[in-house]
């Protein structure tokens, strides 16, 4: 198993030994919050799907991932969900991350299937990212085509004045990026005038992230400038590693978790839903050399990586 460093290291572990907290159903009161915490779920495996592009991390990241697989009742969660619910099929990100690494469930592919071939799925209105994002992750199973070069309707394709950035438009810029180009499997995903932006203007965002206290988005535009190939910043990796806590935790900025369910005076709970994300990203960009690795052709075709366990296990 390859050598993390020491500040991704500690992330990793935090995130380990904080499984417990990612679990909807655990810390869910009703139905409605066991939907809204599908998100902490959803980015914990979209990461450690990521790591898992490293054959050296496959093993480290196998509890994770089948862990998640059995909080979403191997499947059976989300197909209940999106039948009662099939404007929910953006929740299909998570299932894409987990099918993408060997395991399914035949009857949620049918529906999913049946919901993109409706005239509810035209009529979704989505922001431009997120429908990139639900395009994406519909790929990812093969229901769809991947997002096109075009980004047209996005912040991101007006190359806007660089001043227009903020949280409200820099997270959906990363994002659109991130799907695009696969989290850099296909980094000519990105137009070359959109590369040539990006390239010029994101260490000055980088710069005024961190100077707000918003380290999580600082840590998502190195993950983004990872993902159109520019070259590593040590001194931005640096800058993450100072500001993590103890536990291996980064903080999130001032609000951060405040629109996911928490019990009224719970301080532990309050304080994950607070760093979860940050953490998550802070990781990333500090691997970005183990997962942001542009594919070859025949790994486009193919899984990357079956999880090591019998398909029995996974009865629909």
């Amino acid at each position: 198993m390859p050598k993390l460093t020491d500040c991704a290291e500690q992330a990793l572990s935090w995130v380990e030994d904080n499984r417990a907290h990612f679990s909807p159903r655990e810390h869910a009161t009703t139905a409605s919050e066991q939907v809204i915490l599908l998100k902490p779920l959803s980015e914990l495996v979209l990461t450690v799907s990521l790591l898992s592009r490293h054959p050296g991390l496959q093993e480290r990241c196998l509890p994770l991932l089948e862990w998640a697989w059995d909080e979403v009742q191997r499947g059976r969660y989300l197909l209940e969900l999106t039948s009662a619910r099939p404007e929910l099929i953006e929740t299909v990100g998570l299932y894409a991350s987990i099918r993408e690494l060997g395991v399914h469930n035949d009857r949620l592919e049918v529906w999913l299937r049946e919901i993109v071939q409706s005239a509810l799925f035209d009529g979704l209105e989505l922001p431009a990212w997120r429908r990139t994002a639900l395009h994406y992750n519909l790929a990812r199973l093969g229901l769809v085509d991947p997002p096109t070069r075009s980004v047209s309707g996005s912040w991101l394709a007006a190359l806007p004045e660089p001043w227009t950035i903020s949280d409200t438009t820099g997270y959906p810029m990363t994002h659109e990026v991130f799907y695009l180009t696969d989290f850099g499997r296909q980094r000519d995903a990105v137009t070359p005038e959109v590369a040539d932006y990006l390239a010029l203007w994101l260490p000055a965002w980088w710069r005024c992230s961190l100077a707000v206290g918003n380290h999580d988005l600082a840590a998502e535009m190195i993950m983004t400038g990872a993902c159109i190939g520019l070259p590593g910043s040590s001194e931005a990796v640096g800058t993450l590693a100072s500001l993590q806590q103890g536990d291996g935790r980064l903080p999130g900025p001032e609000g951060a978790g405040g629109d996911l369910p928490c019990p009224s005076g719970d301080r532990v709970r309050g304080g994950f839903l607070q760093s979860y994300h940050s953490t998550l990203v802070a990781l990333l960009a500090m691997t970005t050399d183990r997962w942001s690795i542009p594919a070859t052709a025949a790994e486009l075709r193919a899984p990357q990586w079956q999880l090591e366990r019998d398909k029995a296990a996974y009865p629909l």
